[in-house]
Parts: C-alpha cells; structure tokens; sequence
C-alpha cells in the first residue's frame, strides 16, 4: 500500500489560499507538484465528500459548478489518481479521495485551531472541547472540569456528548480536543494517541428507599422481581450486564425502559424500584449525594479501563494539557478513596 507523510507550509507566493508542502513516498503523487495544492483545492474535496454531489458542494462553497469540477480536475491531474467516482448515491470518494480528505480536513482543522489559539492568546484566554460519553459525563469530567477552571477561571470549555463512533469523527476531524469515556475493546485508528487513567465496572443502581437498598449482600437471583432501566442493547454495559447474568445461568434483565439519557434513567430511579446500570466513577459521585444507593453485588466481568484520547498529531494544547492533568488526578483519587 502507498504510504505518505503531509507537512504543511503556507507559502507567500499568489495563492492567497495558502499553498500546502506535501512530501510523499512510493509515488502516490505525481512529482514536483510541491506548492500546487492549495486550501481551496483541499476545501473542495472536503465539500465534495461531505455533500455528495458536484452541484451541492458549489453552493456550499458559494462556487459555480463550473469551478468546482476545474478544481476537481486540477487536484486530480495533481495526484494522478481519481479521487470521486459517480453512482446512484451521488460522488463517492476512491480509496486516494479517502486519503486526502481524512488529511485535508485535518489540516483545515489545524489552521482554524492555530486561529483560535492566537486569538486566545490575544485576548488572554483559552478554550478547549471535550468529548464525552453519557457514561462520563456526569461523573469524572465534571470533577475534573472544575480543577481547570479554579486554576483558569477564563477558560472556555465546551462539552460534546454523544457516541463513540461520532465523537471520534469529530475528534479526527479536528472538531474536539480530546474524549474521555470508558476505552472500546476495538482498536482505536493509528492517528490517535490513548492514555488509560484507571479502570471502571457496572455498578447496579436503586433509589435509596428501595427494597434492597439495606441488604448488606445481595445476589443476582435476587433482581428478577424488580423491573430495569437499561442503556439499548448495542451498548457495551448493557451486553457486558447480560453476560454476567447468562453466565450465572440466569435469564438477562428484560428493560421496562431503554435509555442513554443519565438524567432520564436518573430520574425514573428515584421515582420507582426500577433498578440501572451505572459506570463505577458515575454511581460513587451519585451515591455520595444520599438520593440512590449501590447494591453490594460485584460484576467483575464487566471491567473495563477508562481513559482519555487525543489526536497525535498536533497533541495537546495547553487547555487540553490541564484537562488531561485533571482526569489524572480525580481518577487517582478515586482509585485511592476505595482502597
């Protein structure tokens, strides 16, 4: 397989797009064509695989068709490779169009990022977004989150939360500065750099006045009667917490209601003896609050390591570097207060 690096280099000739360096092996590209391609060359493809079609990504862009498929053909004579091909779904990238829009977009990317950043540095602020899972985002990034901002009380933090898939879109994408969640089992893409901060379990979750919130053991038998507030099945917990019970020869939990909203199933908790499934880090913080409690029920089997990612390259930015620090931290603690 063709292989390649990309180094960026804004050139002061006419181009008043910026002209980028590309260095390259193996002859993916046709040589002495350093300096030809532009940002508006790499916007386009950008455009183009986003929107599908030719006609789209010309208004998007706020270009005439024309112009765009002149652009098409300059960077295509420039690779010597055809980058989109037409079917019945509209304009598809080929296997070299995939590569150079996974690169132009993390250029792009870096260009607005180094915007920001110097305009922060301006104005004497930061800012820094944060990608996190349902699972993460009420228990260990809150905590870590308010040690950055006592330190930098000007920081501008912004929180995404979603999915895995998605929100490593947009962390590749350049779109996020780092995610923290608990680590997939899957490999993670090469361009990405992970970093396990300590390792979480389900924990099983009732309201403090349940039926057995005193017990002082219980065990999975005891669970049938009661009904379940449960992430869907495609999640990890969710499959993890089936195959504890189906390896204790038990029956899954059947879920009355299936959420991935933390304060849904918070609040469905606290209003029934519906019974959910929380990451370990997320149910300590909850419980501290004395509205639910945890059931004295170990699930082993569904351990996993937590952690924090970011893309390799360009790294951590200062405020991401704090952020990262403070999961460090507030997971360390955590780690130390159970023992």
């Amino acid at each position: 397989m063709n292989s390649f690096t990309i180094d960026l280099k804004i050139s002061d000739g006419q181009d008043t797009g910026g002209a980028l360096l590309f260095s390259l092996s193996k002859g993916l590209l046709m040589p002495n064509w350093e300096q030809r391609i532009s940002l508006r060359h790499l916007r386009l493809a950008d455009a183009i695989e986003r929107e599908g079609s030719l006609v789209r990504a010309a208004e998007r862009l706020n270009m005439t068709q024309s112009a765009v498929t002149k652009g098409l053909q300059e960077v295509e004579a420039l690779t010597g490779a055809a980058l989109f091909t037409r079917t019945s779904r509209g304009s598809v990238p080929t296997p070299f169009g995939e590569v150079l829009v996974r690169h132009a977009r993390a250029i792009i990317a870096q260009l607005r990022n180094a915007d920001r950043e110097v305009m922060e540095l301006r104005d004497g602020h930061g800012s820094v977004k944060v990608g996190t899972l349902p699972s993460t985002a009420g228990g260990v990034l809150p905590s870590a989150l308010s040690i950055v901002l006592k330190r930098q009380p000007h920081l501008h933090v912004t929180v995404v939360e979603g999915q895995h898939d998605w929100l490593t879109t947009l962390l590749r994408r350049g779109d996020l500065d780092l995610m923290t969640s608990r680590l997939p089992r899957r490999r993670l893409p090469a361009d990405i750099t992970q970093e396990v901060l300590g390792i979480d379990r389900a924990q099983l979750i009732v309201r403090a006045r349940h039926p057995l919130s005193r017990r002082q053991r219980v065990e999975l038998e005891a669970l049938g009667g009661f009904g379940w507030v449960l992430p869907p099945h495609e999640t990890s917990m969710r499959r993890q917490l089936e195959a504890t019970f189906r390896e204790a020869g038990l029956d899954a939990p059947v879920a009355t209601v299936e959420s991935m909203s933390f304060l849904t199933n918070r609040a469905l908790v606290l209003a029934s003896d519906l019974i959910t499934v929380w990451p370990q880090h997320l149910a300590e913080v909850e419980a501290r609050t004395g509205l639910v409690r945890i059931l004295p029920l170990e699930l082993a089997q569904t351990e996993r390591p937590l952690g924090v990612w970011w893309r390799t390259e360009p790294g951590l930015s200062p405020p991401a570097q704090l952020v990262v620090g403070a999961l460090r931290t507030v997971t360390a603690n955590a780690a130390n207060d159970r023992h």
